[in-house]
């Protein structure tokens, strides 16, 4: 990875069961020291049953970044539903520049690392954006 932070192996299997299984609606990753080395770990999981976008809103921090893994869902202007892992890296403006950088530069490696099936990635810098509507927007983009 670019920055030499790598997702640990159970960071790795969390995402595999989120996009296998189906049975979350989102996971969320944060960069954490452990042994005295920086690793991808996972921070959060949301069910599908009772998911509510807002709870994922809610628990993220107002001053780190995160990644966030989020099974999508929405019906396309043809009325077929679809179904999409989107992946988020959410950096808030509060956060301090180096935090910024980490989360920045192991991104796309990060997603490269854990075996495809992200259908759309995107970058948000508040709560605001990570809304259903917006997020729709920039899906049917």
């Amino acid at each position: 990875m670019d920055a030499g932070i790598k997702p640990n192996e159970e960071a790795l299997a969390k995402y595999n069961e989120f996009k296998m299984k189906k049975k979350l609606a989102a996971v969320v990753f944060k960069i954490d020291k452990i042994d005295g080395q920086e690793h991808v770990v996972c921070d959060k999981e949301f069910p599908k049953d009772g998911f509510k976008q807002d709870d994922l809103i809610e628990a993220l921090p107002t001053d780190e970044g995160r990644f966030i893994y989020l099974d999508f869902d929405y019906e396309n202007d043809d009325g077929i539903k679809v179904y999409k892992i989107i992946a988020i890296l959410y950096c808030p403006t509060t956060a301090k520049a180096a935090k910024k950088m980490m989360y920045s530069t192991t991104y796309a490696s990060l997603n490269s690392s854990l075996g495809g099936g992200i259908s759309t990635e995107m970058q948000c810098d508040g709560p605001a954006e990570l809304t259903r509507e917006h997020i729709l927007k920039k899906v049917k983009k």
